[in-house]
Order: structure tokens, then C-alpha cells, then sequence
């Protein structure tokens, strides 16, 4: 009898080892992995233009934005912005806005492919220092 019970025991731990790595390969394969829909930045601008930038980052470490933004460069340099990948509020929207009125892709970049016309998606970089002084 003793016997008898010691071969169930191990008759049912081999199932069920047996079974462990099959059900584990199954949820694995069932499971979806969340893809980023918005395509990645052809390009990066910065839309201040700071003289003194290398000097001020000698006396510390200046502080930058990113903001993702689908636009659209014509020919001529000029970038239009459509839309904002990620909200943002008001305030850097109108910021950003007034920057990209005088900010224009420079026409060796365009000429040499590396950024083309069209509707696209870029980084907008921007010193929050600068926006700060923009509202005064």
C-alpha cells in the first residue's frame, strides 16, 4: 500500500512539473505588448537661441524642455505647427508658437536632405528660463 501511494505521488508531481512549462509558454504568447504609435522625431530643434549658453553652463547645469510635435516645414524653412504629441498647457503652447514665428530650418539642412519638407514629427527644445522672461 505504501508503495502503491509513493508511485501516485510520484506519478503526479511528474505531470504536474510537465504541465508548468507548457501553461507558462501560453500565457506568455498571449500576452500583448503595448507598441508606441507615434513615429520617432526626424529631427531636433532648438528653437532659443542662446549666445551665452556655454557660458552659462559653466556656472551649472541649465535646465531643458522637450516637447514631441507633429509640424510641417515648407521650402522655404518656415515650420508650422499642427499638433502636440502630448498635451501641454497654454502657456508653452503660445511660447512655442511665438518662437517657431522667427525660427526657420537653415537652408543647408534642407539642401543636404537632412531634413525635407513635409508634414513630419520633431523635437522642439526650449529653455524654460525663456519662457519665464516671455510672460514679463
Amino acid at each position: 500500500m505504501k508503495t502503491l501511494l509513493v508511485l501516485f505521488l510520484f506519478l503526479l508531481s511528474l505531470l504536474s512539473c510537465q504541465d508548468t512549462n507548457r501553461s507558462g509558454k501560453d500565457v506568455s504568447e498571449d500576452m500583448e505588448e503595448p507598441v508606441d504609435t507615434t513615429p520617432k522625431a526626424t529631427a531636433i530643434f532648438w528653437v532659443d537661441k542662446d549666445k551665452d549658453y556655454q557660458a552659462k553652463k559653466k556656472d551649472g547645469p541649465l535646465s531643458l524642455r522637450t516637447v514631441k510635435a507633429r509640424v510641417e516645414i515648407d521650402s522655404l524653412g518656415k515650420v508650422n505647427l499642427l499638433a502636440y504629441t502630448k498635451p501641454q498647457s497654454q502657456r508653452i503652447k503660445s511660447y512655442l508658437q511665438y518662437r517657431l514665428e522667427v525660427f526657420r530650418v537653415k537652408k543647408v539642412m534642407l539642401d543636404s536632405g537632412f531634413v525635407k519638407p513635409g508634414v513630419q514629427y520633431v523635437q522642439l527644445r526650449y529653455l524654460p528660463g525663456k519662457l519665464d522672461a516671455h510672460r514679463r
